[in-house]
């Protein structure tokens, strides 16, 4: 029997980003729905709901990234640990709110830029107003064209926001898995070259293992 997962899709990694996830694929066939949509009130009504639920999916593409950072910390951190260990902190993240993840993760990460920090935080602030409050505060301006298409353009600015912070957090993920490739493959100049090559966008401190300390991520 084979030890590779079934192809369901339980299976399927939502940062994975692969080519047969055609909702990230938009056509001009799809433009031009939305558009003759918008044209209706039903349909700029349907269209708030639709960019909330991207929203909503970004949003959770957030809290995964984070999740998924703090696993390979500590597989990182812990090297004795076992698989069942990392089943169960996997689930314990997965129960955790966004909020509590990113505060986990701050402990761990210094982000050197406070524009990126500020950026995070007001992600958070902004997923939590979209989860409890959007409409509660919003559903009457569900009633007016006018109301209607400034909850289109609120809704696609946060939608935004949490896919670039998701997009942060996943870059960073990459940086400490090739930072540590580095530090246990010294020597191999691809390695070496590829890191050094990358555009650095901002940089960070990860606290390290004391075996591991002095690279940065």
């Amino acid at each position: 029997m084979s030890d590779e997962p079934s192809p369901g899709t339980h299976d399927i990694n939502p940062m994975s980003f692969d080519d047969n996830m055609v909702y990230d694929r938009v056509t001009e066939a799809d433009l031009d729905e939305s558009l003759q949509m918008l044209k209706t009130r039903a349909g700029q009504v349907n269209a708030v709901f639709a960019c909330f639920g991207s929203a909503a999916q970004h949003a959770q593409h957030f809290e995964v990234a984070l999740a998924e950072f703090l696993l390979d910390y500590n597989k990182i951190s812990e090297r004795a640990v076992t698989l069942e260990q990392l089943e169960a902190l996997d689930q314990q993240l997965r129960k955790r709110t966004l909020g509590t993840l990113l505060r986990e993760f701050s402990k761990y990460v210094t982000i050197e830029d406070p524009k990126i920090v500020g950026f995070l935080e007001i992600a958070l602030e902004k997923r939590n107003f979209l989860m409890h409050h959007f409409f509660r505060e919003r559903e009457g301006k569900l009633r007016l064209k006018k109301d209607r298409m400034d909850l289109l353009s609120e809704l696609t600015g946060i939608d935004r926001m949490l896919e670039e912070a998701a997009t942060i957090i996943r870059g960073m993920r990459i940086a400490v898995s090739r930072a540590i490739s580095k530090h246990e493959k010294s020597g191999e100049g691809s390695e070496n070259d590829e890191i050094e090559g990358s555009k650095v966008l901002f940089t960070a401190k990860l606290q390290m293992p004391s075996d591991l300390q002095g690279d940065n991520a």
